[in-house]
């Protein structure tokens, strides 16, 4: 009789194949745990509920993480191991959002604000503020930084850190609307309501497409921003469920990407579908190689995205997401 375990992993169209049973997981009987999606609409970011439901319940034996939640987790001895399955990357330019009447015209204009984000170990987070140091100059300890969750973070950063800690209940969003924050980092868009009331304007360019792939090109990093993680002694007890994992999880990429999926209705995969569809013929060549040499952007390695793993690593020691700087093998069983 198969082992049964159960999973819990965001519908993209890299997972569909495995979450609806057209793929299995050779050897192992796994329950998909549904999204709770609605009747109708779009379902929004289930992403950081569902890691709460994962590290205070144990409510799945494998499961779909951030990788700022994942280290903190780790950081706090969260016995996790994670497999190189990176189906959810986005580049962050286009999420970092300021009010139009704060004068905000550059990410040095940043100097001396309020910036709201829900977590300083939000992945988005961690990705959108490296940006802004490395890339812009952004000195982080001159911002304000307003969270409406605060998180654990290194003592040698946190004291240097300006932060405040919003009300209960209230949303970055009614904040920037309101005028309590000039600008903030999200993991998606705004609403419509929201941009119209804030006079919203995207910090870096309403349309950032080049800027992305140019940093691409220059840096090599996609940015990862999900992984998947399951219990150490999970792992442990069943010794080629790792590699089984990671197989079943390529091979659902290779069936998503055959094409004639359903479009997604969770917001992140949504969003992620619609970049990829506005990107010119020669943004995407860029990404995926030419005819000669195409490549999927999606990789599932350390060995070719360890630069991207180790970039992170570096942006969540600085930022004080973990106690000392982390080693990829530190989070990854490699298969």
């Amino acid at each position: 009789m198969e082992p049964r375990l159960t999973l819990s992993c965001g519908e993209y169209r890299r997972t569909r194949p495995l979450l609806d049973g057209r793929v299995t997981v050779a050897g192992y009987d796994i329950e998909v745990i549904p999204d709770p999606l609605p009747p109708t609409g779009i379902l929004g970011d289930y992403q950081y509920p569902r890691t709460l439901l994962m590290l205070d319940e144990k409510a799945f034996d494998i499961c779909e993480m951030g990788m700022a939640p994942l280290v903190t987790a780790l950081s706090q001895g969260a016995p996790l191991v994670a497999i190189p399955v990176f189906h959810y990357r986005r580049f962050r330019h286009r999420y970092i959002f300021c009010r139009g009447a704060a004068g905000i015209e550059t990410p040095a204009d940043l100097a001396g604000r309020r910036v709201g984000v829900r977590r300083i170990n939000q992945s988005a987070a961690v990705w959108a503020r490296a940006l802004l140091q490395h890339d812009y100059g952004v000195d982080l300890k001159d911002i304000t930084w307003v969270v409406t969750l605060d998180v654990p973070l290194r003592d040698a950063v946190r004291n240097e850190l300006d932060m405040e800690v919003a009300r209960p209940g209230e949303s970055l969003e009614e904040l920037l609307v309101r005028g309590d924050i000039d600008a903030m980092i999200e993991a998606s868009n705004l609403t419509p309501a929201a941009r119209e009331a804030a006079g919203m304007r995207m910090l870096l360019g309403e349309d950032p497409r080049q800027l992305e792939v140019d940093y691409y090109a220059r840096t090599g990093f996609f940015p990862i921003m999900h992984t998947i993680a399951l219990w150490r002694d999970v792992a442990e007890r069943h010794e080629g469920l790792c590699q089984a994992l990671h197989d079943a999880f390529v091979e659902a990429r290779a069936v998503g990407n055959r094409g004639g999926e359903p479009r997604s209705r969770y917001v992140l995969a949504t969003e992620e579908e619609e970049w990829w569809e506005s990107l010119t013929p020669e943004q995407t060549e860029i990404l995926c190689g030419g005819a000669g040499r195409p490549r999927d952007p999606w990789s599932y390695s350390l060995d070719e995205d360890g630069k991207t793993v180790e970039a992170f690593l570096d942006y969540a020691f600085e930022q004080g997401l973990t106690p000392e700087r982390y080693r990829a093998e530190d989070l990854f069983v490699a298969p």
